[in-house]
């Protein structure tokens, strides 16, 4: 099934401004016919012909279709008042109104945002570009409609990243659109994965890097944070200043019995966000013998 074709225009209204004229076409090939238009399908318009006139008053848009002589539907105009307020997504304080983030240095990246109370909107464009010259940015919205996925076909890992990916998203809320805009390097926004943890003997645990994360790691260096809890301390990984702290470059790192260790990871040569944390407990003489104690589930 095809999809319709139809006009949209967006027209930019200041919030001083209490009406914008907007002119309107039904199509060339109808020019001298007896034109009648409706707005939303329910307003029959005063104004006939194939050009009009019409008012939109603040941020009321709406759906302006023309019709022959004869009551038969030939086109119509999508008319969506642009503002400059901010209303259809929220802005929150430590991410702003949009939240961009990637899990590795390939050249793809995901934004996300959170809809604005009593707001039933949608993206409706999307443009994603360098600072300056051309690129090949290409970007959809996810199934759940509430982030995009993009990913920059020229970009190199092992290039220097010198213009910031330049990205404006056009959001609709009944006949208003708002524009959100953001700038970064992929290097601001890098995240990596969580950090896996395993145990190799009795007195160590190593660390490894994200699968997800880009290799050789000798080029792609990630530094470790590490909390260790005391024994028999209840240990929150979101509160490391509350214990003690070890910034690493080694895999490897010493446990005993009791502890627990809690691991997250960042790009060395960046000041990126960290990634979220992974938590290891090692095992207490305690926790064995409980378990071995559990009653054993015989097999009739």
């Amino acid at each position: 099934m095809s999809k319709e074709k139809y006009l949209m225009l967006v027209v930019n209204v200041d919030a001083s401004d209490d009406v914008n004229m907007v002119p309107l076409i039904c199509g060339e090939a109808y020019e001298g016919e007896n034109i009648t238009w409706t707005r939303n399908n329910d307003e029959n318009l005063e104004a006939q012909g194939n050009r009009i006139v019409v008012t939109v008053e603040a941020w009321k848009g709406g759906n302006f279709s023309c019709f022959n002589s004869e009551g038969s539907y030939l086109d119509h105009t999508l008319v969506l008042a642009q503002w400059p307020f901010r209303k259809i997504i929220k802005n929150t304080p430590e991410k702003g109104y949009i939240d961009c983030s990637t899990n590795n240095y390939g050249g793809s990246f995901k934004c996300k945002w959170e809809w604005g109370e009593n707001r039933n909107g949608h993206v409706v464009h999307i443009k994603a570009t360098r600072s300056h010259g051309g690129s090949n940015i290409s970007c959809s919205v996810d199934d759940r409609g509430q982030s995009i996925t993009c990913l920059d076909h020229d970009y190199c890992p092992y290039a220097e990243e010198v213009e910031r990916i330049n990205l404006t998203i056009y959001f609709r809320s009944s006949f208003v659109v708002e524009a959100y805009n953001t700038k970064f390097y992929i290097m601001d926004i890098v995240r990596p994965d969580v950090v896996p943890i395993s145990r190799i003997n009795k007195t160590s645990v190593e660390v490894t890097y994200p699968r997800s994360w880009n290799a050789p790691s000798s080029y792609f260096p990630l530094m470790f944070q590490v909390v260790r809890c005391r024994k028999r301390e209840k240990c929150d990984c979101s509160k490391p200043n509350l214990q003690e702290i070890l910034i690493t470059q080694s895999h490897q790192l010493p446990v005993t019995k009791g502890t627990c260790v809690c691991v997250r990871a960042r790009d060395e040569f960046c000041n990126s966000s960290w990634s979220d944390w992974s938590q290891y407990k090692c095992k207490t003489r305690e926790n064995r013998k409980q378990r071995n104690r559990e009653p054993k589930l015989k097999m009739q």
